[in-house]
């Protein structure tokens, strides 16, 4: 069951924790595959900006649904 518009409730929280460690893993493989094969790590972690900002945005996804 979805939680209401703007609250949160535990079934979206887990759903959440889930995607972002989900997702986490080909992030980190490609941060680290560029570090690598020589990347500096300021260049290689705009992966791990975009992971981030794609968990923030999924998060306020849930937020803001209402159903």
């Amino acid at each position: 069951m979805q939680s209401k518009q703007f609250t949160l409730n535990k079934e979206d929280v887990t759903k959440w924790t889930m995607n972002t460690i989900v997702f986490l893993a080909p992030a980190l493989i490609v941060f680290l595959t560029a570090i690598q094969n020589g990347a500096d790590i300021r260049d290689a972690s705009w992966v791990l900006g975009l992971w981030v900002l794609n968990t923030l945005v999924d998060i306020s996804k849930k937020y803001l649904q209402g159903k």
